[in-house]
């Protein structure tokens, strides 16, 4: 039963974020954390070395995500109280619930890599490194909470819950979700006109500098997105004059492109989500299947 309650709870996780606070791989003693295949051997936070490039054995590290583990002293660290936080909730289960916890470290890293991705010449330059270790310690710390949060659920079951709805059971009725106001202001689709950086969408801050990263949207309506780092990308599109920026809006292939992909099938879709000061807006870009990419975009500064 706690093995089950262990899966449904990493599936119920459904968007990004709760994804990458959904499960990884059980650690070994918090006391001698032992490096996952992909990340660096330098897990402990008395053991980890400064940031810096030149660290010893850093250079042998598989990928750059595992060279910036290694170099970042705070970064270990957190690596190693997730690793204290998931040992911790894989002895509140069997070995079924622990086996399901390993397949869940496949899919944790994976978004982990998505939302912050990084490459060898992102190690190079300085302030982009910083900007991925502030990523990667962003999801570590949140991937900490939810383990302990999910640790503390299983040291307090719930007894006393009836198993059936029967007649002598009280009903319960759902609570409605608050309305939220509506933004007092036209949009329209001048208002995408810009540069947009990707950004985390738990904490709506700037992941990319707006300079190698970025999704631009002139004021004839064509789109150009531009990531190195994603085989989609460079994107090129064009939205219809008649389009909702509050709604799907597709994203029809460039006029240069092949015919096949001119023949009005979308490469994507756009959805602009306003606030009260435009400033504050955030774009929705979705890619379109087979393709899974989407991020969330905000203003470049």
């Amino acid at each position: 039963m706690r093995a089950l309650t262990l899966v449904s709870g990493l599936l119920a996780a459904g968007s990004l974020l709760a994804m990458l606070a959904a499960a990884p791989v059980l650690a070994a003693p918090a006391e001698t954390p032992a490096p996952s295949p992909t990340e660096s051997p330098a897990q402990n936070p008395a053991e980890a070395p400064t940031s810096d490039a030149s660290a010893p054995g850093c250079e042998a590290a598989e990928t750059p995500s595992a060279q910036l583990l290694c170099r970042d002293a705070g970064l270990a660290a957190a690596t190693a109280e997730m690793d204290a936080a998931l040992k911790a909730l894989g002895a509140t289960t069997d070995d079924t619930g622990r086996a399901a916890i390993d397949a869940g470290q496949t899919v944790w890293r994976a978004r982990r890599d998505e939302v912050c991705p990084v490459t060898a010449s992102d190690l190079a330059e300085s302030k982009t490194a910083k900007l991925r270790t502030d990523c990667l310690l962003r999801v570590t710390r949140q991937r900490t909470t939810a383990l302990a949060a999910e640790r503390q659920a299983r040291s307090r079951p719930v007894a006393d819950l009836p198993l059936a709805v029967t007649g002598a059971a009280a009903p319960r009725f759902a609570a409605q979700p608050p309305r939220v106001a509506p933004v007092n202001r036209t949009v329209t689709l001048s208002a995408l006109a810009g540069r947009w950086a990707k950004a985390d969408p738990n904490d709506r801050t700037a992941i990319d500098d707006c300079r190698s990263s970025y999704l631009e949207i002139s004021a004839e309506r064509s789109l150009h997105a531009v990531d190195a780092r994603l085989p989609q990308f460079p994107l090129e599109g064009t939205l219809a004059a008649d389009a909702d920026p509050t709604r799907e809006m597709a994203v029809l292939p460039a006029a240069d492109q092949s015919a096949a992909d001119a023949a009005g099938r979308p490469v994507a879709t756009l959805r602009l989500l306003p606030a009260d000061s435009a400033r504050f807006d955030r774009l929705v870009l979705r890619m379109a299947p087979p393709a899974t990419f989407a991020a969330e975009f905000l203003r470049c500064r």
